[in-house]
């Protein structure tokens, strides 16, 4: 039995808002700690892209053991744009 949240759209969704509202974190958390220390302290912004990319790790986790194998597959193709999107946009300065 399909349980009735499993969709390739929640999945795609999920991978979509989860690194967005961890890369926005991941920004106050670094002016948090900058402020903290006294110093500013800056990341990469790629770094932090890519961290906010990886994240997505725990709602495949939860995907996989509730399975929801609908949703985790919309989730993994999201992640997998965002990752080529990530490359595209900031492999020219790693090549």
């Amino acid at each position: 039995m399909v349980p009735r949240n499993d969709n390739i759209l929640i999945g795609l969704a999920v991978s979509l808002i989860v690194p967005f509202i961890a890369y926005f974190l991941l920004l106050q958390a670094q002016d948090f700690i900058a402020a903290s220390a006294g110093r500013p302290i800056i990341f990469e912004q790629r770094t932090l892209a890519l961290i906010a990319i990886c994240l997505n790790v725990m709602p495949l986790n939860y995907f996989r053991k509730v399975y929801r194998n609908r949703s985790l597959r919309g989730l993994a193709t999201g992640t997998m744009i965002l990752a080529l999107c990530w490359f595209f946009w900031f492999g020219r300065e790693l090549l």
